[in-house]
């Protein structure tokens, strides 16, 4: 019965090291810092757009060109280095919202969900009532006007930097939508919003306006590339061997142990 104990014993050690052994990091599904993320301009701007906010300067892009971020740090916004047609800033993505008018600015109730926006249940709500907010029908708020909202799958073609090759890419997404009441001056503001409810990513936008001269802007998601590892293997890898050894280690001096108390 002794022996049976310890033979027990030795199989329970190599069952608890063997389940140790490292697993292979997943893709996460929320942005994470030193990601890289990037959207293809389908309609740039046909004039320059004054990056006021960001501090940019004057933004010339084009028509398939591409708008990029390496996220530098996550906190209330996400900062990081931004490019956009010739220019290059390093700036948090509300502010660059606020230039590519992807949001509305009501009077009352502001709304620029960025570029990236907080996922979960909550953090979606609060997000869409604010949208609603923003676009409320109230004296003095130049930008009244309807918002609609709903939940959708959208589909958009994206590029596997790893493979090098494209991909279709199911998103499930919160859609909005808002229009402007007609202004006094100029075209309302029409803008379309899509964020992955996944990532938090911005998964298409069209955005446009004018007040003489139009403004007409439309991105599509292309691309999210996760943070390159940083050797993280190896230190796992260490502790796994080392557990190897102490519990064979061990698992020797209690048979040893047994088998000089059955000679007993």
């Amino acid at each position: 019965m002794k022996k049976k104990s310890a033979l027990v014993l030795l199989i329970g050690f190599f069952i608890i090291t063997a389940n140790l052994t490292p697993q292979a990091a997943g893709f996460t599904t929320e942005i994470e810092e030193e990601s890289y993320v990037e959207w293809r301009i389908d309609i740039a701007p046909r004039n320059n757009t004054i990056m006021y906010y960001s501090g940019g300067g004057n933004m010339i892009a084009e028509n398939e060109s591409i708008m990029s971020c390496f996220v530098n740090t996550i906190d209330d916004d996400i900062s990081g280095d931004f490019v956009i047609g010739n220019v290059s800033i390093t700036a948090n993505d509300t502010d660059i919202a606020k230039d590519l008018v992807l949001g509305v600015w009501g009077t009352h109730t502001e709304w620029w969900p960025g570029l990236f926006v907080e996922i979960g249940g909550a953090n979606i709500a609060e997000l869409n009532a604010t949208a609603y907010a923003a676009a409320e029908r109230l004296s003095g708020n130049y930008l009244n006007g309807t918002m609609n909202s709903r939940y959708e799958n959208i589909t958009i073609i994206a590029w596997n930097s790893t493979s090098e090759t494209y991909y279709f890419l199911e998103e499930e997404c919160i859609v909005f939508d808002y229009e402007q009441d007609p202004p006094l001056f100029g075209d309302p503001q029409i803008t379309h919003l899509c964020y992955s409810l996944n990532s938090g990513v911005l998964v298409k936008a069209n955005t446009s306006y004018s007040f003489g001269i139009p403004y007409n802007l439309v991105v599509t998601l292309s691309e999210i590339t996760p943070p390159s590892p940083h050797d993280y293997p190896a230190i796992p890898q260490i502790i796994v061997f080392s557990v190897y050894i102490g519990a064979s280690i061990l698992a020797i001096i209690v048979l040893v142990y047994m088998w000089n108390k059955r000679r007993k």
